[in-house]
Order: structure tokens, then sequence, then C-alpha cells
């Protein structure tokens, strides 16, 4: 235990002069925290090594290449690719693989579901035209491109950046040494390939494909358009991410996403269960053979989630709230302890439980008090001010980090970085706090968001590196592939989550857009402060804009802008030019660079 006199010895002898308060410019002594990984989960790294795995003869799984698996199965006429990847390089790598096992054609690809990990690879395996020729079929369920289009479009910028934290993208080599991603290898950042899925289906589709009979099965669970492929002929069931791989399932995930309903998750993986199948090809990890086998996993899987789930509903029902609940509700040890596919290296679960009360009670846990609660800079002033003042809270800060105490620490620096994003000595108090944290953690998202917050705090990752990285990853989400796919409907509806109040409250306009070669018409109307868009252009409408839906997909992808088209003749414009732009000038398309940290 270090004593408050070391601990404030060792600040104060920072300041200068003594005499004065602590200055909020000094450092910490230079302490080399070295980069290190949880055994445990460094072991799970070998689960990853790369292979593709025979199963039943004709179905392979490519493990260990990037974050999600590729699986081939070979038809009698020609090869079924099974999702393709977040990478299309080591997608091609997979593909390389392949063609030494079969040279029959690509008669189809599947997307499971529209995480980029399982669809951004797909002109490795096929191109464009083999689609548009009715060579290649690509299945899907019925809402996965709507999905892909609300995760670049609607939310693309935000979420960029949550990813980054979650994956660790701008972690240096020798933070990634030994790591995983908790469901595969560290993940390839690369812009993504997209062509838009030709067979959709609702809820099961029955069919044959290069003479291979192929039952498809929509089984909502990590992803609401999850969709799983069963080969009747040989039993081999292709689960995708009901069953995620080897860890315990994100039942939330901290970069963010809609909730996940723990009960359709369990449903699901009763209906997979019910097939009896006697292989297993998840598309995280390796392959499970033998029908025992296959129901272990699937059915201890299940007891995870629903122990998660129920063990929370029961306790929010004697009036818990989630900082009661997370240390209440904990696995057994017989579920804890099922390796590797109920340990934390993906899932936890209190971020869990977390998401379940929230997706049942929402954010109010019941007292009044956090219905207007101080903003949070003012509770910090005045919190820090009965604490006995900023040096006191610091010192208490530092003595909890000499102490071991890191959660707490990060706490206290906390509320002085909120009155002071420049207090060196809070941030730099707070930013080993959260690398001791993360080296010391199991789980890949906690460790990558601790480590990539403490680059923020130590001024490693600045606004233009957050805004590079944010590009990097949104590349994933929104990419000139995908862009094509986009109805024009989708670029104007975005528009209405970007009007600017201050430059729209005294603006009633509507400009309407006419796009000839698809025969499409629409119009946004500004209505003080509130956008709608309308289906046709209105009656009376004296603002229009004529282009081609090409000429728009370029404009989605920030290569032109509809005055540049406007002054060069690729848009037609009716109507006063200068009230086009005073329309234009109601929203608001800059992405600033975002802090997660500090702030």
């Amino acid at each position: 235990m270090f004593s408050r006199n070391r601990t404030a010895a060792v600040l104060l002898s920072l300041a200068m002069p003594l005499a004065m308060p602590l200055a909020s410019h000094a450092a910490l002594p230079e302490e080399q925290i070295a980069a290190s990984i949880h055994p445990e989960l460094a072991e799970h790294s070998k689960h990853f090594a790369q292979q593709v795995y025979r199963v039943a003869g004709n179905v392979y799984s490519a493990v260990g290449w990037q974050l999600g698996n590729v699986a081939m199965i070979e038809a009698p006429e020609g090869l079924i690719i099974i999702d393709t990847g977040e990478s299309v390089s080591e997608s091609r790598k997979i593909m390389a693989e392949f063609r030494k096992i079969s040279d029959k054609p690509v008669k189809a690809v599947v997307y499971t579901h529209f995480h980029p990990d399982h669809i951004n690879g797909v002109k490795a395996f096929v191109t464009q035209e083999q689609v548009r020729s009715g060579e290649v079929q690509i299945i899907a369920h019925d809402t996965l491109l709507a999905n892909v289009v609300a995760q670049g479009a609607l939310v693309g910028p935000i979420l960029s950046v949550r990813s980054g934290y979650s994956f660790g993208a701008a972690l240096p080599a020798s933070d990634h040494e030994q790591m995983n991603a908790g469901i595969g290898p560290l993940a390839k950042a690369e812009a993504s390939t997209f062509i838009a899925p030709t067979l959709t289906f609702k809820d099961r589709l029955d069919t044959r494909i290069a003479g291979l009979d192929l039952q498809f099965l929509h089984v909502p669970s990590e992803a609401p358009d999850e969709i799983i492929v069963y080969l009747p002929a040989n039993r081999v069931l292709i689960s995708a991410e009901v069953e995620q791989g080897p860890t315990l399932p994100n039942i939330h995930t901290l970069r963010g996403t809609k909730f996940r309903d723990p009960v359709v998750w369990v449903e699901s993986l009763d209906k997979l269960r019910a097939y009896q199948a006697e292989h297993m090809v998840p598309l995280h990890g390796r392959p499970v053979s033998g029908q025992q086998q296959v129901e272990e996993v699937l059915r201890m899987t299940r007891d995870g989630i629903a122990y998660i789930h129920d063990q929370t509903v029961r306790w929010m029902n004697k009036g818990l709230t989630p900082d009661e609940l997370v240390e209440k509700v904990k696995l057994p040890p017989h579920l804890a302890g099922y390796t590797p596919y109920l340990r934390e290296y993906y899932g936890t679960v209190k971020h869990s439980v977390r998401q379940i009360y929230n997706g049942y009670l929402g954010w109010f846990q019941g007292d009044p008090v956090a219905l207007d609660p101080l903003p949070p800079k003012q509770k910090a002033e005045r919190l820090i001010a009965l604490m006995g003042g900023h040096d006191k809270v610091l010192l208490a800060a530092g003595e909890a980090y000499l102490q071991g105490e890191h959660q707490w620490a990060a706490e206290l620096a906390s509320y002085l970085i909120s009155l002071d994003n420049d207090d060196r000595l809070a941030r730099d108090i707070k930013a080993r706090s959260l690398r001791k944290l993360g080296y010391a953690s199991m789980n890949i998202n906690w460790r990558n968001w601790y480590l990539m917050s403490a680059m923020e705090l130590e001024g490693q990752f600045d606004g233009d590196q957050v805004r590079q990285m944010a590009q990097d990853m949104r590349g994933a989400f929104l990419s000139p592939d995908m862009l094509q796919n986009f109805p024009a409907r989708v670029f104007l509806q975005n528009w209405i989550t970007r009007v600017d109040p201050d430059q729209a409250n005294d603006v009633q306009l509507t400009l309407g857009f006419s796009f000839p070669d698809i025969g499409e018409q629409w119009a946004l109307e500004v209505r003080r402060g509130v956008v709608q868009l309308h289906p046709g252009i209105p009656a009376g409408t004296r603002l229009k804009l004529t282009l081609d839906k090409s000429y728009l997909d370029t404009v989605m992808s920030g290569e032109n802008g509809l005055l540049k088209g406007a002054l060069l003749g690729d848009v037609k414009v009716d109507g006063d030019l200068l009230e086009i732009k005073t329309f234009l000038g109601c929203f608001d398309f800059e992405d600033a660079p975002i802090a997660l940290t500090l702030r």
C-alpha cells in the first residue's frame, strides 16, 4: 500500500513552484507500461490458425485469414460461397486455396447477414457482370439491403469511430502482438466491395443450386437478418453467427447496435438444435463434428444466453438497477467455464446485462433525480468543490492509481478532465489507469476501448487521426460499390437528420429531384427546421434539380456536388439558383472529429 504522503510527494514534485497549486500542464514521472496480453486471450489466438477444414466431403471452411470465415460448398455443377469476409485481398487468398480443391465455377454466393466481415469481400469470388448476367445468384434475407443502408448512411459517422475503438484500429503493432479479435484473427481494414442480392426470402427457402438441395432459414440472433444454410444430404449445418463461435456471444456490441433480443436468439438456437445436425460450420471459429458435440455446443450457448437474460429479468423485477444487476448476475461455473464457447473473449455478462435492462425498460431507472440532472461539467465542478478542490481530487486519483485501484483513479480523474480537457496530470492518471485495465482484460472489446481511449488522453490520437480512422472505417460500411446499389430515396432520406435548425428555422422551401434515367421523382421540404421527404414532386414546386442517378452516385461518394453539377451542366436547374443555394445551406454535412473520451 502507498501512503497519501508518498502520493502527494510524487505529484507535488511535479509542480513548480511548490507553493502554487498543482500545475495543470505538468505530467507524471515517466513510467513505462509495457504492452501485454491476458494469457488466456493470447492462448485463444491459436484457435484461429490458418486452415481450410473439410467437412462431410463437400463443405470447406477457411478459418484464420480474416475476422469471419468463408465457407465453400462443392455442389455437382459448381461452387456455393457462404459469406465473403471483410477483405478482398485476404478473400482472394482464400479463393486461391479453394481453387486447389475445385476448379468448378461459382454458381451462388450467400450473405448470411449484413455485417461487413460477411459481405465486403464479395468481388474476390464473383464479378458484377457474372451476377448481372444471371451466371451467379446472390442469396440473402429480404431485409439485408435495408440494413446495409441504415448501417452505412444513417449512423455511419458515429458507428465508424466507435467501430475503430472496438477493433483497436489505431493501436500500434506492440498492442496487437499475440492478439486476436475474440471471434477471429484481427480484422483487415479495407474499402468494401458489394453486389446486391438477386434472390431474397422472408422466412424459409428450400431450393436447388448447382444440382444440390439446400435449405435456408431466417434465424434472427446476432443480426436481425441472420440466415443459416442446411444440407440435408449429409446433415451439415452452416450456422452463421447464431452460434457466434469460440466465445460468449456478444448479446450487445459496444460499438453500438439495435437491441439484440436474447429471447429471440435462444429461440433461433433451439431451431438449430432441431436439425440434429451431424456437422456444424460456424462462420467464426472451427467446425464442429459429431451430433452429440454439435448439440452440446448449441445447448450450452443457448443456456448461457438464457441464463444471463432470465436472471437479469428476475432481479429487474426485484427493483435492481443496471449498476446493481452487473454485480448480481454471474454465470455459474459449469457455464462460465465452458471453454471456449462461453468464455468472455468477445461478449461479457456485464455489458449484456445492461443491454437487457435497457431493452426492456429503457434508460430511466426510476429515480426522478435522473430526469433533469445537472450538466456533466456543472456536476463535476460541484463535486470537486465538495471534495476539497482540484488538488485534493488529483492527489486522491494519484493515490488510487499507485494503490492499483485503476477504475477509481480513472473515475476521479474524469471529473477533473470534464472541467479542463488540458489538465495533463488528470489525463496522465486516467490514461495510465486505462492502460492497466486494458492489459489485464481478457475481453477484446474492453481491452481495445481502454487502450484506444488511453491514446486519446495521451495526445497520440488527435483530430486529424480520428478523422482518418473514421474515414478508413467508413469504407467498410459505405463504399462506392454500396452507393451504386442504394436507391435515390436513401440519399435524400439521409438529409432529414442533417438539417441545421439555426440555418433552417426561418426557411420554408421545397426542392424537387428528378432522375430521368430511373424514372423517379422525389422532393425535400424544409419546414422551419423540420424536413420531410415526399415521393413525387408536389404541384407548385418552383425549385427542381434534374440529374441522372449515376451522377447522384458520384455526389454520394463525395466526388461531385450538386452546385458543381449545376454550374457544369450535369444537373439541370429549374428555379432560382440562389434560392437553391439557400435550401442547401439548411443542411449540415460536415463530419467533425468525434472525441469519445476526452470531453
